[in-house]
């Protein structure tokens, strides 16, 4: 079996409001949750993921395990609007608070705390479909892991590994 890797538009760096909100939508993972991009500036997105045949809990909810897996969508998102050109992040860490059930549709208001040349601090409060908070979501993203590597053959990777 092999792997296929989506086929990722590149983030509009030194695009407007516009061109970010058209480039979140356009994600593969996007389009197939329904995630809708609301806003978009450097270090803030706000998201939202209709009610769209999901299966809910028995109380209507949308169960945690998609809350966290949309908000990790959120955080990559969030992540590339401070990235420098070029870096890749990747989820270094997640974790949520769930304050009430997630009655959908959800919102995702996505703030960047702190971009470094290797770590960025992400933060998230998700609101339910009355506008109340029901998930406080964190999380921390890598971004120079194996972004040094992008623009080198595997051939090339293998022998700079050996030296």
């Amino acid at each position: 079996m092999t792997t296929r890797r989506a086929l990722m538009p590149p983030p509009p760096h030194g695009g407007d409001e516009q061109d970010w909100i058209a480039w979140a939508e356009s994600h593969p993972i996007s389009e197939l949750i329904g995630m809708r991009c609301l806003a978009a500036e450097p270090g803030h997105v706000t998201l939202r993921v209709e009610e769209s045949g999901w299966p809910l809990n028995p109380s209507g909810a949308v169960h945690g395990g998609m809350v966290l897996a949309w908000a990790d969508q959120c955080l990559g998102l969030a992540s590339m609007t401070t990235a420098s050109p070029g870096s890749m992040a990747a989820t270094a860490t997640l974790a949520a608070e769930f304050l009430r059930p997630a009655v959908p549709p959800l919102t995702y208001d996505v703030h960047v705390h702190r971009s470094g040349r290797t770590l960025m601090f992400i933060s998230m409060d998700v609101f339910d479909a009355d506008g109340r908070q029901c998930a406080k979501v964190t999380g921390t993203m890598a971004t120079n892991g194996n972004t040094r590597f992008l623009s080198v053959t595997p051939d090339d990777t293998d022998a700079e590994r050996a030296s």
